[in-house]
């Protein structure tokens, strides 16, 4: 079934960079870069200031209310004149990894810096990366020239994070540059799924956000910083007071960083779209002729958390991750035993994905009194057809390509309105993953299974769990990478 993924499965994400992944469903499964490994009181601790707060898991149950219609302050008509100028131009960004493995000549990996690939000029001639099996040095440097149409580098921040996995130098040269990081902080994850933090938990976390801090004090210029992706999972949402609790350990966080940090750093926190998706269902709460358009019940759920933050956040974010199947929502299955499903495009309402966007867009805005951010985007593109009806996914089953044309024509939507989506609200987006990874779902376990291995815009003879790492005959999807990144 197409998706718009909610949170399962706890991924502990390593590598430089990636991960996170989000849906209507709260059994979601991280999507990772090269993956699977590797206090209260106030202090100060090498100049990193943490305030005093103790906060603990609420167990209320005071269930949310329907908060379409809850108060909400209205944008005035002249307030763009006094946004920030990041806000007032769409921009659109990449992500996927700091770096990306390609096999070598010599059957080692050759480790492709995602900023050399924006700033380092002639980059089909350098000799380290001229060591990749099959290198094809046009299509690398056409792809050197079409990314300088972008803006935003996303990087990944989670609980196993290392200040080793990023370059603060190379990161400022970027920022030099005009580059704007993003930082999604994915600390707790999947992990919410399973309950809010006990007190101790969190305190180890505010431990973390000194540690982050000391990275990002490091660089100097703007820089974006996306707190805690897909947190709208049900345990946080669904009751009042775990809204209210899960709000203020965001906001210790969030001050924890911003009070070290210089004022060009801009603080948001990152929502699932999550709902129905369906052309065929048209219920009253969807607020729209059909759900395909948006489900404003649905996402008005996470109110009181945005509301509780609402002055320490700079922008609003939410997330778009979509693909043909996954595991089954009302019947996922085991760990390592999945039941996939796949729907068709109107269950999954791939056609109307702009326009949903649109409407979200303007929703939060109208909402919340904030621009609006997607730090990643998102089209799985293949697809299962299960054609001895067996219930489970065999390879010869699968289409590599099969929603290339999908992803194709969402984007092209998606930038034919950018000056729409800007007057909305949104002032851009960065794609999830740049490149397909071969061991995206490696063992298995992820949400959207076979098709974790095609969530890049750009593709390469790479064998899906045979190869260990990209190889260097890529080829780009479509047209998908001259539409996003058009200068």
């Amino acid at each position: 079934m197409g998706i718009r993924l909610n949170v399962w499965f706890l991924i502990i994400v390593l590598v430089l960079g990636s991960c996170g992944s989000g849906s209507n469903f709260d059994t979601n499964l991280g999507s990772s870069e090269e993956t699977t490994q590797n206090a209260n009181g106030s202090t100060t601790t090498d100049n990193i200031q943490v305030e005093e707060n103790t906060t603990s898991s609420n167990t209320g149950t005071t269930p949310v209310e329907d908060n379409t219609q809850s108060e909400n302050t209205p944008i005035d008509e002249g307030t763009s004149e006094s946004l920030n100028p990041i806000f007032r131009e769409f921009n659109v960004g990449f992500g996927g990894s700091g770096s990306f493995g390609f096999e070598s000549v010599d059957g080692d990996v050759v480790w492709l810096s995602a900023i050399d690939l924006l700033i380092n000029d002639d980059i089909e001639k350098n000799s380290y990366y001229t060591t990749i099996k099959s290198f094809n040095a046009n299509r690398f440097d056409i792809l050197q020239q079409k990314l300088k149409g972008s803006k935003y580098i996303v990087f990944w921040i989670t609980k196993s994070w290392e200040e080793v996995w990023f370059s603060a130098s190379q990161i400022q040269e970027a920022m030099d540059e005009g580059y704007i990081p993003v930082f999604n902080y994915w600390y707790f994850g999947d992990g919410l799924s399973s309950g809010l933090p006990s007190e101790e938990k969190t305190a180890i976390y505010y431990e973390h956000n000194i540690k982050v801090a000391k990275f990002l004090k490091q660089l100097k210029g703007t820089k974006f910083v996306v707190m805690e992706p897909e947190f709208n999972k049900k345990v946080v949402v669904d009751v009042v007071a775990n809204q209210h609790t899960f709000a203020s350990i965001m906001g210790h966080a969030i001050d924890t960083l911003r009070v070290n940090l210089d004022d060009e750093t801009f603080f948001s926190l990152c929502m699932m779209d999550t709902g129905s998706t369906s052309v065929n269902s048209s219920y009253e709460s969807c607020g729209y002729s059909n759900c395909a358009l948006g489900d404003r019940k649905e996402w008005g759920k996470p109110y009181y958390v945005y509301k509780d933050l609402l002055d320490k956040l700079d922008f609003i974010s939410f997330n778009q991750l979509v693909g043909q199947f996954s595991r089954d929502d009302s019947n996922p299955g085991s760990y390592h035993s999945p039941n996939p499903k796949a729907s068709t495009n109107d269950e999954v309402g791939i056609d109307l994905l702009a326009a949903r966007i649109e409407n979200l867009t303007k929703f939060l805005k109208e909402k919340y009194a904030k621009p609006v951010f997607m730090p990643y985007v998102a089209i799985a593109t293949a697809t299962w057809n299960d054609s001895n009806n067996n219930g489970s996914i065999e390879l010869s089953e699968i289409d590599e390509e099969g929603w290339e044309s999908e992803a194709n024509r969402f984007y092209t939507d998606l930038m034919n309105i950018k000056e729409d989506l800007l007057q909305s609200g949104l002032f851009g987006f960065a794609v999830m993953s740049l490149f397909d990874n071969p061991r995206n779902d490696y063992g298995g376990y992820q949400y959207l299974m076979n098709n974790e291995y095609h969530l890049g815009i750009i593709k390469t003879s790479a064998i899906d769990e045979e190869d260990k790492y990209r190889i260097g005959d890529i080829e780009f999807k479509k047209d998908i990478v001259d539409i996003v990144f058009e200068k």
